[in-house]
């Protein structure tokens, strides 16, 4: 009787909320995705060493592909917000102040 791999559901539910939340300015999305990563990786190095053990690596593989995408997409989105950041700023900067004389 084969066994659940460890780390491979965790994985892939990391895998999808990091997707999820890469919006909430890519922070959350990328801690998330390296977890995820992280958790996938050992569940496929878990299954390399012991092929006949254990069962579950679809889930691991799909764990590690969308946690790569989340960490993309958080990475982007991070970007994004670091771009606007110093728009804004460079905007205030340059305007002047109405008591400026």
């Amino acid at each position: 009787m084969k066994q659940k791999l460890n780390g491979s559901v965790a994985g892939l539910v990391l895998g999808i909320l990091s997707i999820v939340t890469c919006p909430a300015y890519g922070i959350i999305g990328l801690v998330l995705g390296i977890i995820g990563l992280a958790q996938s990786n050992k569940a496929i190095r878990q299954h390399q060493q012991h092929p006949d053990l254990f069962e579950g690596i679809e889930s691991a593989k799909a764990g590690r592909i969308l946690s790569i995408i989340g960490i993309v997409l958080s990475s982007l989105m991070f970007l994004i917000f670091v771009f606007w950041i110093f728009a804004i700023a460079s905007l205030v900067a340059s305007t002047s102040s109405p008591f400026d004389f």
